[in-house]
């Protein structure tokens, strides 16, 4: 699959696949992260049922902290 990944294409070899796994291929991993999908943000506990496909756009926000 092909998804647009904050404004840059990205090619995947899975065809679709859940929103956690792809954050974890990426290396995000747990850490806490802003998801907008197609458009809609996704509030975190929206991301264990959200299936990534070909032409999907994402765009993600690590968050952090500090002063």
């Amino acid at each position: 699959m092909i998804l647009k990944l904050n404004g840059e294409s990205k090619e995947l070899v899975a065809s679709e696949m859940a929103l956690p796994e792809l954050l974890n291929q990426l290396g995000f991993g747990e850490r806490p992260v802003l998801v907008e999908h197609n458009g809609t943000a996704l509030r975190q506990r929206e991301h264990a049922d959200t299936v990534v496909a070909d032409g999907d756009q994402l765009e993600i926000i690590l968050i952090v902290a500090g002063g």
